[in-house]
């Protein structure tokens, strides 16, 4: 008989575990998961190029969960070194068991190599005392917004840099609604959204850039682990700049980047805060 296949991730579960995802992008830690079963909780630091991720696995079931491995697709922008409960990364072999009310723990040590704009994706296994198998695909939120380290600009500087990267491939540009129970965009709301920018996102503000208080504009450096061939650290200078309509309840967020990848990256985490905030 064709063996069935293993339970996935229920679809009501999804809505908030993207919300969690997106919360994550911007936060120190957090639950990245949670059903009935398991509980899959993030602690990640980044410095310059290099991040400390640690994920813990809960147990929060009623029985022991049998054979339970972690599977962390390579990337090829991140320089990985994993470590964890032993057989947590046995694929091929038995994988190990979380007892009731326990966890498994799995730290990751990454470097940065290149511009990204995807998240790692992380395949959690395990069995049910009973038999029954579950297979879960989450994504880390390791995202490029967590190696950047902020500039301050002097709006001259700032407009100058602004300028000098135009074009295509560099400018990333969307329009999103402010969520349906946000309050009007009033001067506390951009303040907000300049903490998502300084806070969130890891950018410098630029003050003063502006005439209107409708507009944050940001600063900041991507490092890489990567070398040039003069030996130096290749970095990203990147620009973002998110404008509010009031009226509208809509706000515009550009990025300019040197690097297109770079550009969509910081477009997108910003995207998902300012629907979160």
């Amino acid at each position: 008989a064709a063996s069935t296949p293993p339970v996935g991730i229920p679809k009501e579960v999804i809505p908030a575990m993207r919300k969690a995802f997106s919360n994550l992008c911007t936060s120190p830690s957090g639950v990245l998961f949670e059903n009935a079963l398991l509980q899959v909780g993030v602690k990640h630091e980044y410095v310059g190029a290099q991040g400390r991720i640690s994920v813990f696995f809960g147990n929060l079931s009623s029985a022991p969960l049998h054979h339970f491995k972690v599977n962390i697709d390579d990337c090829e922008h991140l320089r990985m070194q994993k470590q964890g409960t032993q057989g947590l990364f046995d694929v091929e072999g038995p994988g190990c068991t979380v007892a009731v009310r326990t966890q498994a723990k799995l730290l990751l040590m990454v470097e940065v190599t290149a511009p990204f704009d995807d998240a790692p994706a992380m395949r959690i296994m395990f069995e049910t005392a009973e038999g029954v198998k579950h297979e879960y695909p989450l994504r880390l939120p390791i995202v490029a917004t967590c190696f950047m380290e902020p500039v301050t600009l002097e709006p001259g500087a700032f407009m100058q840099r602004w300028k000098s990267l135009e074009g295509q491939e560099r400018e990333c540009q969307e329009v999103v609604k402010a969520p349906p129970n946000a309050p009007k965009i009033d001067e506390e709301y951009m303040n907000r959204i300049g903490t998502i920018i300084t806070d969130g996102l890891k950018f410098g503000r630029c003050q003063g850039c502006d005439p209107t208080p409708w507009t944050v504009s940001g600063a900041a450096t991507f490092r890489t682990g990567a070398k040039d061939l003069n030996g130096n650290n290749i970095n990203v200078g990147c620009l973002v700049r998110v404008e509010a309509n009031p009226q509208a309840g809509a706000f515009r967020v550009t990025t300019r980047t040197l690097h297109p990848l770079c550009s969509k990256a910081v477009k997108n985490v910003a995207l998902v805060s300012i629907k979160l905030a």
